[in-house]
């Protein structure tokens, strides 16, 4: 019985660490090394060949460093394309189940065993990650099938987990501010989180994302880091910034697909490294002519940002509610009714914004 508990354990773990050697040994033959600073976290991206380059480097190069620094907080990602680069293809038997919704997702957080997992396996995904060594494999069929919203948070399951490793929250939000000074937009998608970002930074304000950020606490002061260079726009956001929206790289998209649009590249001085947040704002669109902005309870926030996070990230559900709730608690919590005009509802953010930090 013992037996049989403690292969239960090690086999999925045993996989994942030798999926790891795997992809290290070949890095080691013809690989390369990029170092991002990420808040507190140094991520080490290893690829293994060049299919992948497009999806991960263009999105992180604002955070690029030249090395690592030893002792430095840090995580280790090798990047694989069975199909592109020639890396061995995943198996037809995993040692995880499939997820029971759509028998085509696998989901694993098992801290005792040291090992994470997410996949979606009908686009040719996997994230695999050896808790202990902070060490993982980004897996990916072929660049050519990856949906669009891969190109605009890539790596994103990794960063997640070394983020909890370290203290940092990785969450669905977007964070708008001026002189190093800002306020946590939340909310699940619709919201009009994006589309109060694009009018933010159109106005001169700064960002440091519309989509996800990394959240790090000291004493009772919270930052927001930049993780992601790239805003997504979709329907009337697209034509009230068009200027934005044909700086897209995805230019050839869907109209179901939302506009991937580089933030620092479209919008000078725009997308910053790190913004002190001072409040907590929880999004909802109205439709009314006036944008009002009024407290709002610790518990509705929560419910803005925890729910959304933990849906797109998928692991980790306690330890982000954590943080959510300390975030919550040490700031203020309001609501934001915004109007149909999006720099109306961006002059009433920013007043709010200068009457809070006076």
């Amino acid at each position: 019985m013992v037996r049989a508990a403690v292969a239960s354990l090690t086999a999925p773990a045993a996989f994942v660490r030798r999926v790891i050697a795997d992809a290290s040994f070949r890095w080691s033959e013809s690989g390369a090394e990029h170092c991002f600073r990420l808040g507190g976290l140094t991520l080490r991206l290893r690829t293994c060949g060049t299919a992948l380059d497009p999806v991960i480097l263009p999105v992180l190069r604002h955070a690029q460093i030249t090395e690592a620094t030893a002792g430095d907080p840090s995580i280790t990602v090798y990047a694989v394309s069975h199909e592109d680069d020639g890396f061995s293809a995943p198996p037809t038997e995993w040692p995880f189940e499939a997820d029971e919704a759509d028998a085509v997702t696998r989901t694993a957080w098992d801290t005792e065993a040291g090992v994470a997992i997410v996949s979606d396996e009908s686009r040719g995904i996997w994230h695999l990650h050896d808790l202990s060594t902070g060490t993982g494999v980004y897996w990916v069929g072929t660049a050519a099938r990856l949906p669009v919203w891969e190109y605009g948070s890539p790596l994103r399951h990794h960063i997640h987990w070394g983020a909890l490793a370290i203290g940092h929250a990785m969450l669905h939000s977007a964070v708008v501010g001026e002189d190093g000074v800002g306020l946590m937009l939340a909310g699940p998608g619709g919201s009009g989180k994006s589309t109060l970002t694009a009018a933010a930074i159109s106005s001169g304000m700064q960002t440091t994302g519309d989509d996800f950020v990394l959240v790090s606490q000291s004493g009772a002061d919270w930052r927001s880091h930049s993780l992601f260079d790239t805003m997504k726009l979709t329907g009337m956001a697209e034509t009230l910034f068009s200027g934005l929206a044909a700086q897209a790289v995805n230019r050839d998209r869907r109209p179901e697909e939302k506009a991937l649009i580089p933030i620092s590249t479209t919008t000078k001085d725009a997308l910053v490294p790190q913004i002190a947040v001072k409040a907590l704002v929880s999004c909802k669109l109205t439709g009314e002519d006036a944008s009002v902005i009024r407290p709002a309870s610790r518990f509705e926030l929560i419910r803005a940002l925890s729910p959304s996070t933990s849906k797109i990230l998928r692991t980790g559900h306690k330890e982000t509610f954590q943080q959510v709730a300390s975030l919550s608690r040490s700031l203020p919590c309001h609501e934001f009714l915004i109007g149909n005009d999006p720099m109306e509802a961006t002059a009433v953010l920013r007043g709010f914004l200068r009457e809070l930090t006076a």
